[in-house]
């Protein structure tokens, strides 16, 4: 059971890495990336900003659950 915690707290931590690193390319907004407007699935435009703010807040919690299933089970 340990092996299986250590192994899924890597693919977190890993996994919510690469997110944030995802999430930083700003949608093709470029320099204007605090005034462009983005979309999804056809909601109501939020500024990308906010969006990626969103996305990297989220895989920094993930990155973070995944660090914590590994510093646990050492």
């Amino acid at each position: 059971m340990r092996e299986a915690m250590l192994t899924l707290g890597t693919l977190l931590l890993f996994g919510g890495g690469l997110m944030a690193i995802a999430a930083t390319t700003p949608m093709g907004a470029g320099a204007l990336i605090g005034t462009a407007q983005c979309t999804v699935l056809g909601s109501a435009p939020i500024p990308c900003l906010d969006m990626m703010m969103w996305a990297i807040g989220i895989a920094t919690v993930i990155a973070f659950a995944g660090a914590a299933l590994i510093m646990r089970n050492r």
